[in-house]
């Protein structure tokens, strides 16, 4: 006969910033031949380095991931189902892998059926991985700032008049067009207002996309310029931000030029291009002028 033993209980070491170390229950020892099991383990206590917070147990406090005092100057979080980044019940924003360690998502090995839980799954090649939210928390979406602090313009909700400020362009063909933004494919594009009308015209995907609901560029007087330019890589720092793509693209606010009539667009500085809707469809012109402050 053998005697059973019990492992005493393991404690982990201390984490590092704001994050306890795993537990590991210590060998059990018996008799002659051992049959021992180990004890309990238990994080060890988090010790705060820069940016770190201790917390008995090993499991950081809640607070704000990735959004540093620079990124709130500069990025934003909007809700997407295709987005890669959770937002708790206290609005922490994080990524999957700081979700896991706080036990609001699991890592799964990718055989889990798409069709079964899409809405539930996160990440992918990209992040390393595939994560299974164990609550129905919001997925996030990082993107540009479409209202970025610290600058003199600011858009507003079309209510249907246009204030004083409001920044517009009389054509040559008798009407005035007001820079305009709306959602389009889970995107904020922008091109132009017309009064007249109370309809945003602006494109996507080949095609004119007409918004009913939208927001206008508003603006003080001799804050803003028109810049000429045929390589959107040279675009300057200070181009007027109109909106972003699906995927978290910043587009900027582009006036294009057909039959000596301005059409207000749109460019993204790693394209080649700008782009505007008209007649129904979606054109691109090399040669336009984007707009920036000053």
């Amino acid at each position: 006969m053998y005697n059973q033993g019990f492992g005493g209980p393991g404690f982990g070491g201390p984490g590092g910033p704001g994050f306890g170390g795993p537990g590991f229950g210590g060998p059990g020892f018996g008799g002659p031949r051992p049959q021992g099991f180990g004890g309990p383990g238990f994080g060890g206590p988090g010790f705060p380095q820069q940016g770190g917070f201790p917390q008995q147990g090993g499991f950081p406090q809640q607070q704000q991931f990735n959004n540093s005092a620079n990124d709130d100057d500069e990025w934003e979080y909007v809700t997407d189902d295709d987005g890669d980044y959770i937002e708790d019940e206290n609005g922490n924003i994080m990524t999957p892998q700081e979700a896991e360690q706080r036990g609001l998502v699991t890592k799964t090995d990718g055989t889990v059926d798409r069709g079964i839980g899409k809405n539930l799954l996160i990440g992918g090649a990209i992040l390393g991985g595939l994560w299974i939210m164990n609550k129905q928390l919001k997925k996030k979406r990082r993107v540009k700032k479409a209202n970025p602090d610290n600058v003199p313009y600011k858009w507003v909700k079309w209510t249907g008049s246009a204030p004083a400020n409001a920044v517009s362009f009389k054509t040559n063909i008798g009407k005035t067009f007001i820079i305009a933004r709306g959602k389009v494919k889970d995107g904020l594009h922008c091109g132009y207002a017309d009064p007249a009308s109370k309809k945003l015209y602006t494109s996507y995907g080949g095609e004119e996309v007409v918004c009913k609901e939208f927001e206008i560029l508003t603006c003080p007087p001799n804050r803003l310029t028109w810049i000429r330019c045929s390589n959107p890589q040279q675009i300057s720092d200070k181009a007027v931000v109109g909106g972003y793509e699906k995927d978290g693209t910043t587009l900027y606010v582009t006036k294009c030029m057909r039959d000596q009539t301005a059409y207000f667009g749109k460019v993204y500085k790693t394209g080649y291009c700008a782009y505007y809707g008209y007649d129904g469809k979606e054109w691109r012109i090399n040669d336009f002028e984007y707009l920036a402050w000053n």
